[in-house]
């Protein structure tokens, strides 16, 4: 295997893992913390009816966001996110800080984002972003109806990604306005994002959207406080087996996803949940703890 082989087959997913490494260990620091705080997504974390509501929430976002591009009205999109993001970002600081400081330092991601949209500033964010997205879900869900999520999910993903192809015209709009949805992993040292974006055909990056992050962690999160199972400390953390189960699940969907070809887009979610759910089963059988 030649070294460009290697790097364009190896190197890229290494780096998302490792990104999704991050985001569910800063969810689980954030957990006890939001925890407290009782803001939840869900009034009853244990309907059925959630990941209907998660669901209809992701269809119509994605309508907006198709419906905006295709009328030339890109920059409604990106304020919308923008202060989408700014808001998950206050969430995940106010953990860690006074209201007023959280604010300030929000303000400045946003004037950050703003004005200097290069790929390691969008990372940055993007971290952030999913670890407070998915600690709010995750502790708004028990595990069935995050379960049921995670699987639902893993079909549309496929379906839009395979068959409408809806998903792929979506992604393609979010990277042409330059929109923080995107994790980015630059194919070379000199690549910017803010001057060459998705770069046409001859692209010089590797992207991967928040959600093939955000989802899997849910599952971590939601096994983490629902479960009647003990909880260990892993690097000044406390996890539950089942939960970690998920973890290693999710970066076995990663070694899965890195065997399917890179000419075309690919559906990440059929992976990672997939892993997810089979690492969150077999962490439930060691733990001896019932998933129902």
């Amino acid at each position: 295997m030649s070294s460009d082989t290697l790097w364009e087959r190896v190197a890229p997913i290494a780096v998302m893992t490792i990104f999704v490494m991050i985001v569910q260990i800063v969810s689980l620091a954030l957990m006890p913390s939001l925890f407290a705080s009782e803001v939840r997504v869900f009034e009853n974390p244990e309907s059925v009816a959630n990941p209907l509501g998660y669901i209809l929430l992701v269809l119509g976002f994605t309508l907006f966001v198709l419906v905006a591009i295709k009328k030339g009205k890109g920059w409604v999109v990106s304020g919308t996110i923008l202060l989408a993001v700014v808001m998950s970002i206050y969430y995940v600081l106010y953990a860690f800080f006074a209201p007023s400081v959280a604010l300030v330092l929000s303000i400045v991601v946003l004037l950050l984002l703003y004005l200097y949209p290069e790929w390691y500033v969008i990372d940055l964010v993007g971290l952030l972003v999913c670890a407070g997205v998915s600690t709010l879900f995750g502790l708004s869900m028990t595990v069935f109806p995050t379960l049921l999520l995670l699987m639902i999910l893993a079909i549309y993903d496929g379906i839009s990604v395979y068959k409408t192809k809806h998903m792929v015209t979506l992604a393609e709009g979010v990277m042409n306005i330059r929109a923080p949805l995107l994790f980015i992993v630059p194919k070379r040292r000199s690549y910017s994002f803010r001057k060459e974006g998705t770069g046409g055909n001859d692209r010089g990056a590797y992207f991967l959207g928040l959600g093939d992050a955000i989802i899997p962690t849910v599952l971590v999160i939601s096994a983490n406080w629902s479960l009647n199972a003990p909880l260990y400390g892993v690097g000044g953390l406390m996890v539950n087996v089942p939960a970690l189960g998920a973890m290693l699940g999710t970066y076995l969907g990663f070694v899965a996803l890195s065997m399917t070809p890179r000419e075309k887009p690919q559906a990440g979610l059929p992976f990672l949940n997939g892993g997810a759910v089979f690492g969150f089963i077999v962490g439930s059988l060691m733990a001896g703890v019932s998933i129902f």
